[in-house]
């Protein structure tokens, strides 16, 4: 079963295809969250906090990855997606 794509974006890491969306609400901190489209991955990453936490993946479980500073400045454009998508890949 694949993805519900209402209000997400899609994005192509590696030839695998990925959604992801931005999450902000009065009560919280904007926040990424990322899946693949065969939920082999589920990742979230706040905009404050440099960590991308990972809760589902099947190749190497759950963890969380710091992200560096060389990935850039921290803004949830595309192209910083696909850099965090391709920190949990490595």
């Amino acid at each position: 079963m694949g993805v519900m794509k209402k209000g997400k974006r899609k994005i192509i890491v590696d030839n695998k295809v990925f959604w992801w969306f931005v999450e902000d609400d009065s009560w919280s901190e904007p926040t990424a969250q990322i899946i693949a489209d065969d939920h082999s991955l589920i990742a979230n990453c706040n905009l404050y906090c440099p960590v991308l936490r990972i809760t589902k993946d099947k190749v190497k479980g759950r963890r969380s990855v710091p992200v560096p500073e060389n990935v850039g400045e921290m803004v949830f454009t595309p192209q910083f997606i696909s850099q965090l998508i391709r920190l949990t890949l490595e």
